[in-house]
This record gives structure tokens, C-alpha cells and sequence, in this order.
């Protein structure tokens, strides 16, 4: 019996859902850049704010 025209001759694929591997690169992402901001350098080198008054002494 000759298939029908209906029903394609052979069998079509079924296609893999791509949430799965789409979610697990994003999480790959996020990781892989809160890794990166935890490595930059933010801090600020200490400097003084007091100024030196030894010499600002008025002179008796």
C-alpha cells in the first residue's frame, strides 16, 4: 500500500528544546562576570586628611 498523502514518508524529527542549554549558558554568564567584579581593584591607596599644625604653632 502506497503511503498517503497525508503522512510524510518518513518519519520528522523532533526538535530538543533549546531552554535548556540557552539557561545554563546565561548562568555561565552571570557566574563568569560576578567572578570578573570580584577581581577588580576598587580600593582607594590611603592618604592623610589631617593636615600638619606643628609648624602653624604661633611663635611666643
Amino acid at each position: 500500500m502506497p503511503p498517503s498523502r497525508l503522512q510524510p514518508m518518513y518519519p520528522s524529527r523532533r526538535r530538543r528544546p533549546m531552554a535548556g542549554p540557552v539557561l545554563v549558558v546565561v548562568l555561565l554568564l552571570i557566574v563568569g562576570f560576578l567572578i570578573y567584579l570580584s577581581t577588580i581593584d576598587t580600593e582607594v591607596p590611603a592618604s592623610r586628611i589631617e593636615q600638619d599644625v606643628t609648624n602653624a604653632l604661633p611663635a611666643r
